[in-house]
């Protein structure tokens, strides 16, 4: 009888650890752990550990003293260093819509540059500024800057060399798009992930950037790739595009 206890609760725990979620390897469960942790428990050993011992993971983007806020007007406490790329080539569609004749369905919206959010992200994903080279007061102790020199790998570099023609098209105003075009859900759509979220909220002052897609701190999100919404049957593109 006492066996047969034993093996119930022995089975029990390796069920419940197999159900273990674990920070950064799901969505939604904080940055440690995932791709953007950039300690010696993530990827540090790749682009190189935080100087000062202390095996940190915020400090590659944001510091409490002295940031960098010399270049857009969106610097949350930034400790980065921006890209070097100062224009980009943008997306351009085509002349005819999905209709001949048509440009309905075609990008109804002048694409301008990337907005300050995603120029934080391009400062890392356009591969012109190494992953590590953060730290905004050389100055004052050049110990505390880890400038390095490994950029985002291939596979993980978006606007390389400046091209963003060949991306998702970001830096436009989204409602000037649903507006003439019946294949684009309104800003007021709510996501299909249950988070009571609004396709309004991000937006930024009405603009697609980078974080319209992307929750980069893991936090928010129900899709892997920090996708707000799980891509499971293109449900991601289908907040959006109406098809």
């Amino acid at each position: 009888m006492k066996r047969s206890i034993l093996a119930v609760l022995a089975i029990g725990v390796l069920l419940s650890l197999g159900t273990v979620v674990m920070a950064g390897t799901n969505p939604g469960t904080g940055i440690k752990g995932t791709a953007h942790d950039m300690s010696s428990g993530g990827l540090g050993a790749a682009y190189g550990n935080d100087v000062g011992g202390l095996d940190r993971i915020c400090v590659y983007c944001h510091t409490p003293h002295h940031a960098n806020a010399t270049i857009t007007d969106y610097s949350p406490l930034w400790n980065h260093n921006y890209s070097t790329i100062s224009t980009y080539q943008t997306y351009t569609d085509t002349t005819d819509g999905d209709v001949p004749g048509s440009t309905q369905h075609q990008l109804n919206a002048t694409i301008g540059q990337p907005g300050s959010v995603s120029k934080l992200c391009l400062g890392c994903h356009d591969g012109s500024v190494a992953v590590a080279a953060y730290g905004n007061f050389v100055a004052i102790n050049p110990t505390h800057n880890n400038s390095g020199a490994t950029v985002a790998g291939t596979q993980y570099q978006i606007g390389a060399g400046g091209n963003l023609s060949n991306h998702h098209p970001i830096g436009f105003d989204y409602n000037a798009v649903a507006l003439v075009d019946d294949e684009i859900a309104p800003s007021s759509t709510a996501l299909t992930n249950g988070s009571g979220m609004l396709i309004s909220d991000l937006l930024w002052g009405s603009k697609m950037e980078c974080s319209s897609c992307h929750d980069v701190h893991n936090t928010k999100n129900t899709g892997t790739k920090f996708t707000w919404v799980q891509d499971t049957q293109s449900a991601l593109c289908l907040t959006c595009h109406i098809k």
